[in-house]
């Protein structure tokens, strides 16, 4: 035979009725025959990052996961939302190896500046030819 308490201040948990009244992320602790609930031995504050106030309805909840599959990899990021609790879309941005993603970033980088350059050239190209115009 288990009984349940609450872990927060040992309250038994006897019946159904009872256990309906309980809010969402209630702690509850599983005795088997012969144990008791004793108080924490830790003085001093708690602190919990799951706790979610009462009476709470939770309309978004977005979760970001970081990890790597490789040691040699910059790493990996996963972004998941979760709307009313029921729709949920994530999203797996993955970094592999540094030089690839210096490469690409260098690749970018010069194609901007060769964009950048055209651009220049052919203003200074027109705003030649307007002046001339202005000159005669």
């Amino acid at each position: 035979p288990v009984s349940l308490v609450l872990d927060e201040d040992g309250t038994a948990v006897e019946t159904e009725a009872f256990f309906r009244t309980l809010e969402e992320g209630t702690v509850l602790m599983a005795l088997s025959k012969g144990q008791t609930w004793s108080a924490s031995k830790t003085s001093g504050y708690q602190l919990s990052l799951s706790h979610k106030p009462p009476r709470r309805i939770d309309v978004a909840c977005v979760t970001f996961d970081l990890y790597k599959t490789n040691p040699r990899d910059l790493g990996c990021l996963n972004i998941k939302a979760t709307l009313y609790g029921t729709y949920s879309m994530s999203y797996d941005l993955r970094c592999y190896g540094a030089k690839r993603l210096m490469k690409e970033a260098l690749r970018w980088t010069l194609f901007t500046m060769q964009a950048t350059g055209h651009v220049l050239l052919g203003t200074s190209c027109y705003m030649q030819q307007l002046l001339d115009a202005t000159e005669e």
